[in-house]
């Protein structure tokens, strides 16, 4: 117990730290010269979807369409069966930006979804969804002020706290080198629940850093987050980044507060086909969760998103360790390629399992949950087409009770109009 108490402990007091160095370190992230087409902001409207396709001066749009092919295997440890699923999905989508004004704009990004759906004991029927993902009116107020109302997809550069549409207000002011931004907000698709924010932010060539609070509402529950960054490239060859957070109030496991932290740090070398070593370590404790419009989806200067905490058993971080190790092939601007080794652990044993893509009970006498072995890769031969592919396996550890494997691929071909 003492044990235990001492790890959340010193958990606490990590995320804190990166929490006040967020705070009190922007200074040296804060050079002269800022990047103008970054932008630090949870939600900016200027930065949208682009729309190539012009109609007039003030109407444009944009189309594209992907083919998405997806196998798993045995992600039910404890069903009884060698399950398996195989899915189609083909998506058709559009985007159109409306200048009203000067000062008023208006933007639209509507997808269709069709998939089709077999397991090892049924095939589905077809099913289509039709997804308004962004409706919105943006206003620009000043230079530096906007205010936007609508249907608004956030999605914060790390994908760590958000990346989800919701509905709701906001507004952003940038300025220099800082930024800040409030909303009042409900996700959409996921029923996360009804959320208030505040983030403010100090940005550079060299990085950022910045601190995110954010109130939650889920049904009775009740959560506020306090999250804290700090990314930096010193060098052309090394970039890290660190978060941070609490969660305060019905925290997760029916603890009052949790902690968590996430580190990821980046070597390129200069050799031939631009190879990039990457480790990463993540831990929270069993009474933390993120905020519930996170994805965990993210880049590294590759053509092609990963999941940060593993392609195949994708779990959240409450009671729970994630190392990773990443070899990267950049050949090219439009080919990459990633081998990832994913080893994982329960901060402390428990006979509750990890939520997580792979479901399987644990006999709480063992903290190895196992480990995962990925590779994904993606080419684009041109800036209309996209071709995306992964393959995964992840291997139980002695802390489940089910120890066979668990199997994904997946591939996507993308046209853009």
């Amino acid at each position: 117990m003492l044990r235990k108490q001492k790890t959340y402990t010193c958990l606490g007091i990590v995320g804190l730290a990166v929490i006040f160095a967020a705070i009190s370190g922007g200074d040296a992230l804060a050079k002269k010269k800022t990047s103008k087409d970054y932008s630090p902001l949870v939600f900016d409207a200027s930065k949208r979807k682009k729309t190539k396709i012009r109609v007039s001066d003030r109407l444009s749009y944009s189309a594209y369409s992907s083919l998405r092919l997806q196998g798993e295997r045995n992600v039910k440890l404890d069903d009884g069966f060698a399950d398996k699923s195989d899915e189609l999905a083909v998506y058709l989508g559009a985007a159109a930006r409306f200048k009203i004004s000067e000062s008023v704009l208006a933007f639209a990004h509507a997808e269709l979804d069709v998939r089709k759906k077999t397991t090892h004991n049924k095939q589905y029927d077809l099913v289509k969804r039709l997804k308004v993902k962004e409706a919105l009116v943006s206003f620009k107020l000043s230079e530096a002020n906007t205010l936007t109302v609508g249907r608004m997809r956030f999605s914060d550069a790390h994908k760590w706290v958000a990346d989800a549409s919701v509905d709701g207000v906001h507004f952003a002011h940038k300025s220099g080198d800082r930024a800040f931004e409030a909303a009042v907000f409900r996700e959409v698709f996921n029923d996360a629940g009804a959320y208030a924010l505040v983030h403010t932010t100090r940005f550079s060539q060299l990085g950022h850093t910045g601190v995110y609070v954010l109130a939650e509402q889920t049904n009775s529950d009740r959560r506020l987050h306090v999250i804290g960054y700090v990314k930096k490239t010193p060098s052309k060859r090394f970039s890290y980044t660190l978060h941070g957070a609490g969660v305060f109030g019905d925290a997760a496991g029916g603890k009052s507060n949790g902690f968590g932290l996430d580190a990821r740090a980046t070597y390129k070398f200069d050799l031939p086909n631009k190879p990039q070593v990457t480790f990463g370590l993540a831990a929270g404790t069993d009474g933390f969760r993120q905020t519930g419009l996170h994805s965990n989806k993210t880049y590294d200067g590759g053509q092609t998103q990963f999941n940060r905490y593993g392609y195949v058993f994708q779990p959240d971080l409450t009671n729970l360790a994630a190392a990773t190790v990443s070899l990267g092939l950049r050949p090219s601007r439009k080919f990459s390629l990633d081998l990832t080794a994913h080893f994982y652990m329960q901060l402390s044993p428990s006979a509750t399992a990890p939520t997580a893509r792979v479901n399987g009970s644990t006999n709480g006498t063992s903290a190895y949950l196992g480990s995962e072995l990925s590779l994904a890769g993606a080419w684009r031969p041109s800036k209309k087409t996209k071709f995306e592919f992964g393959i995964g396996a992840f291997q139980p550890g002695s802390a489940f009770n089910n120890r066979t494997s668990s199997k994904r691929v997946y591939a996507r071909l993308s046209m853009y109009f």
